[in-house]
């Protein structure tokens, strides 16, 4: 009883603690909430990227789920504020669970899920539920609300979307950060969300196992021949085109720096230690996400010279 008791009371205060979830206005019509610069927990309730909310005439575009029902319920509450209107469709940007995640909420509304072709494969195959136990295992029970939800229409190169007079053009860019980035851009607005591959003093993850280093810089340099004025990524307040050159800039460091350290025959944990210290070192998620991209990297100019 005294375990329970103690629980209880860490549950509560975890919520009490737990970042707000604030709606505000980007541009026009387009609106989004941010999420903390961290790791998934239960102290933060798994809020810790953006989701974005684009009113037309004929009802609203949601960019990206969130972690859980929860965190996405919590979104469609504030767009609601903003006007009743109903959810035409959800975009998710590539699978991890920040982004993925919550869709069960837009399914239940009646939104059309669109994903990558890839999302729907990894979904089909049986992998995506034995990832999201594991998930949950890592996480002590986060997701213990999720469902997932297959796309209900999937993108394998581009699609353009027209919602009353408002045009989003969705287009595959893996691989990249995943095997499955999509972004939405409307060309009116000349407004790109970019999901996870454009970032400002943060760096971007490379870990994943269908991550490519390589497919990162060429989407990047894709991104930066579009006429963009604001970015909106899956990490960052908004953002214009200079974000493109910093995370460019860093993967280019990164594989050409690990690139001479092999040359010389370094070990990869070698490889790590002269690579602690960069001029990146004070990005956020640096401590996290560096070593694993480190080791993604070598692998990838591993298989590169085979």
């Amino acid at each position: 009883m005294k375990t329970i008791k103690l629980l209880l009371i860490f549950l509560v205060l975890a919520f009490a603690m737990a970042p707000e979830m604030k709606l505000k206005r980007v541009h026009g019509n387009v609106y989004m909430v941010r999420g903390v610069d961290a790791l998934p927990s239960l102290e933060n309730r798994g809020f810790m990227s953006n989701a974005f909310g684009v009113l037309t005439k004929e009802g609203w575009i949601v960019i990206d789920s969130l972690s859980t029902p929860e965190l996405s319920k919590e979104f469609v509450d504030n767009l609601m504020r903003v006007k009743k209107a109903p959810i035409k469709y959800a975009i998710i940007t590539h699978y991890h669970p920040d982004h993925w995640y919550g869709a069960l909420t837009y399914e239940k509304l009646g939104a059309k899920v669109i994903a990558h072709k890839k999302l729907l494969d990894f979904y089909q195959s049986g992998e995506a539920q034995i990832a999201l136990r594991a998930n949950n295992e890592r996480f002590k029970g986060l997701y213990n609300s999720v469902v997932l939800v297959a796309p209900h229409m999937v993108v394998k190169d581009r699609i353009t979307l027209k919602v009353g007079d408002t045009i989003f053009e969705i287009i595959s860019m893996a691989p990249a950060h995943t095997d499955n980035d999509i972004v939405v851009y409307m060309p009116k607005e000349k407004i790109l969300f970019t999901g996870d591959l454009v970032y400002k003093n943060r760096i971007p993850f490379m870990g994943d196992r269908g991550a490519s280093s390589k497919g990162l810089m060429k989407a990047l340099e894709r991104i930066k021949e579009m006429d963009v004025k604001i970015i909106l990524g899956g990490h960052n307040e908004p953002m214009d085109i200079s974000a493109v050159d910093y995370t460019l800039g860093y993967v280019k460091f990164l594989r050409e720096r690990v690139k001479k350290l092999k040359e010389e025959n370094k070990s990869l944990d070698e490889i790590k230690e002269a690579l602690r210290n960069s001029p990146y070192e004070k990005a956020v998620m640096y401590e996290n996400f560096h070593n694993a991209n480190i080791f993604r990297v070598d692998f990838e100019l591993d298989a590169e010279e085979l």
